[in-house]
């Protein structure tokens, strides 16, 4: 009776010391510093044990969002690198990370891109679709008058990408067609690339995307200097337009 209340004694604290460790603060990325995927880069990580997360860029600081111990946040892409602190607290314990999202090449000036976009809306009959001139550092949405929609990351007043989603559905109407046709080639001729090029490109490559069930990207095109990249899903696609 001695021996098993003396090994109790010796397996009742270690039994606990085993929780403890196993509840442990932690916190860690996939790696030191990230390039941009799309218009922003995503920082991969794991948190465990934690009862506040989140990360600060810019002077801002946000929550981040946990999935079965794992996270993921995107920063927009901007013409300078950018220093990520991201901190998880639990109580008086504290983990830190900082890492580095890399600087990307801007499609050009903003201000410049917005007013000549505005011109040619105009001229073409459609007051209603303008851009904002005055611009924040972010990702905003442009919703045009067909319901499509288009988005701009504008950062220190440079145009760091542009991107668009649009259905299968639409693609294979007339009118969805006329009507994506009609935004590339204007955004292309604005950027400086050959839009008819882009444009019979796009529609070698997105030809029965639809049917395919593995494919979830196209090869990049380019002209000009100027990059579109595609990604599939299973309703539609993206349309990413960058210099990087």
């Amino acid at each position: 009776m001695r021996k098993l209340k003396y090994l109790l004694l010796l397996v009742i604290p270690l039994f606990f010391l085993m929780l403890s460790g196993c509840s442990k603060l932690s916190l860690s990325t996939t790696k030191r510093a990230y390039s941009a995927d799309g218009l922003v880069a995503v920082i991969k990580g794991r948190a465990t044990n934690y009862q506040k997360l989140t990360y600060t860029v810019g002077g801002e600081t946000k929550k981040v969002a946990v999935d079965g111990g794992h996270f993921a946040i995107s920063v927009p892409v901007s013409n300078s690198s950018q220093n990520v602190r991201i901190k998880a607290v639990n109580g008086k314990n504290t983990e830190t990370k900082l890492v580095k999202v890399k600087k990307a090449k801007v499609l050009g000036d903003y201000l410049t891109f917005a007013q000549s976009y505005n011109y040619t809306m105009l001229s073409l009959g459609q007051p209603n679709d303008q851009l904002q001139l005055i611009s924040k550092n972010e990702i905003s949405t442009h919703r045009k008058d067909d319901g499509t929609k288009w988005y701009y990351n504008v950062q220190n007043n440079q145009l760091m990408g542009i991107a668009t989603k649009f259905s299968y559905k639409d693609l294979k109407s007339k009118s969805g067609q006329k009507s994506f046709a009609t935004d590339l080639m204007i955004v292309s001729k604005l950027l400086g690339a050959d839009g008819q090029k882009v444009l019979k490109d796009f529609a070698k490559q997105t030809k029965n995307a639809d049917q395919n069930t593995t494919k979830t990207t196209m090869k990049q095109i380019t002209s000009k200097g100027i990059n579109y990249n595609i990604n599939l899903t299973t309703n539609g696609f993206y349309l990413y337009i960058t210099k990087y």
